[in-house]
């Protein structure tokens, strides 16, 4: 878990980039879960959290034992791969308050594909602000979460800070203080 943590962390250093969790996103039954070891990483008993789908959050809630909360009061906000959910998870999350804007929320963005190269099929986006020396680019599957976190209009320090994950541990850091833009060709 240090690993994995070590790992997160970098990808928010230097946003836009991807980053790989390895054996990290494996679970003691051996399967590759990327999105729980974020969970596990961040969710505890001691902080809230919202997830989009019914029977994710009640695994969420008996492993963490973190307590459930509304999309605008949870300070983790769970997506699994479900476009009708991003809307809801990435709008609704909480930015913050000018006196505390360290209560906006973290949101784990579940995608079927997170890549460091263009592809068929994937958007691509730039990446800019602290950490990124010109501009960095990944390419995804779900394009959803950008035009949803570009239409709620935070203006820093308030704002969400967004882990995009794959079924492979793939993943990239999108911090509030980063600005995001959909490539011209994109999907």
């Amino acid at each position: 878990m240090q690993r994995a943590f070590r790992t997160v962390m970098n990808a928010f250093a230097q946003p836009g980039t991807i980053a790989e969790l390895r054996d990290d996103a494996v679970d003691a039954a051996g399967a590759r879960d990327p999105l729980m070891t974020l969970v596990r990483l961040f969710v505890d008993q001691a902080v809230t959290f919202y997830c989009c789908d019914d029977a994710l959050a009640e695994r969420i809630a008996v492993e963490t034992k973190a307590r459930r909360a509304s999309q605008s009061e949870a300070l983790f906000v769970v997506v699994p791969a479900a476009a009708s959910a991003c809307e809801a998870g990435v709008g609704e999350a909480s930015a913050g308050t000018l006196v505390s804007p360290e209560k906006g929320a973290t949101v784990f963005v579940e995608c079927g594909r997170v890549s460091a190269t263009p592809d068929e099929g994937l958007a691509g986006f730039e990446v800019q602000g602290p950490g990124v020396r010109d501009v960095n680019r990944f390419w995804t599957d779900s394009d959803e979460w950008e035009r949803v976190r570009e239409g709620r209009c935070d203006e820093y320090p308030l704002g969400i800070e967004m882990i995009l994950v794959d079924g492979e541990g793939r993943l990239a850091a999108v911090p509030r203080s980063s600005s995001v833009t959909r490539m011209e060709g994109g999907r």
